[in-house]
């Protein structure tokens, strides 16, 4: 940091770049070198298969930092990992505690709602494409609130090089809310781009 200013982060590290073999287990264990590790876990698809990045949190948030300034760039299996702060900066609290060590949060970063045993979607959650690359997760969260509110959750997509992809997801408190966000800002423009905005069937 310039002027002598120390980097202040929260206690989670994303991790980029993973290297497709490797586990929620190989992350707690190479990541315990900077400090107690209470949650990790490594990004998959619906079917099993690892999104090449995960989420590491340590007990302290001078831990994640040390993370973050020592384990950048080093190689796990064969690969070097990208190690930044996790921008959204959640409670530990608000995660499944069957899953503290990475097991049980299938492919997303939060819990999901089940599906229905009929396999139909709960209709809460709207997948945003067209962000601009700018937007964060606050940014969209904020959008989608001045637009609709109930917003509970919103999540930006972003890829293993660490840059944003374009699209997100956008959690409500109820059915109407995330209709009416499909109904209003669908084909919407924002910063010279379309939004594309339907129902997430995956969740």
């Amino acid at each position: 940091m310039e002027n002598g200013e120390k980097l202040v982060i929260g206690k989670r590290c994303y991790v980029g770049n993973l290297a497709w073999r490797t586990s929620w287990q190989d992350l707690k264990d190479e990541f315990r070198k900077c400090g107690q590790v209470v949650y990790a876990n490594v990004m998959r698809t619906e079917d099993g298969r690892s999104k090449g990045w995960g989420i590491v949190e340590f007990e302290h948030p001078e831990e994640a930092l040390k993370a973050v300034e020592t384990m950048n760039g080093l190689e796990i299996g064969g690969r070097p990992i990208m190690v930044r702060e996790d921008r959204e900066d959640r409670d530990v609290k608000q995660y499944n505690s069957a899953g503290r060590d990475g097991e049980g949060y299938g492919d997303q970063q939060y819990e999901r709602t089940p599906r229905s045993p009929g396999g139909e979607h709960s209709e809460l959650q709207v997948v945003v494409h067209g962000l601009p690359f700018r937007y964060t997760w606050r940014e969209l969260k904020d959008l989608f609130n001045d637009k609709i509110g109930s917003v509970v959750h919103a999540e930006v997509v972003y890829g293993r090089d660490g840059r944003s992809r374009g699209y997100g997801t956008v959690r409500f408190d109820n059915v109407e809310s995330a209709k009416k966000a499909i109904d209003e800002l669908n084909n919407a423009e924002l910063d010279g781009r379309r939004l594309g905005v339907k129902m997430d069937k995956y969740a």
